[in-house]
């Protein structure tokens, strides 16, 4: 039996240039994931990993801010009763 590999995503090649700090930081992490995984994790997967990382924090982030003014409102219209 043959073991299908899940399909990849589809990757862009940009070039850009990061500050030094963020450069640090994103290899703080790779060393960090390394050493916690027992693993080679590539510069570019720990990049993604953060991107990654950073939209589920936005995103619950935005949730708690619609679920804070959904509660607001529910106060406010017990006040206007």
């Amino acid at each position: 039996m043959q073991h299908q590999q899940p399909e990849r995503e589809k990757v862009v090649f940009r070039t850009v240039p990061i500050p030094v700090s963020a450069f640090d930081h994103i290899k703080d992490t790779q060393r960090a994931t390394q050493a916690r995984t027992r693993q080679a994790v590539t510069f570019n997967e720990v990049f993604a990993l953060i991107a990654h990382e950073h939209k589920q924090h936005t995103q619950n982030a935005d949730n708690a801010a619609h679920a804070h003014d959904q509660t607001q409102r529910t106060r406010t219209a017990i006040v206007f009763r």
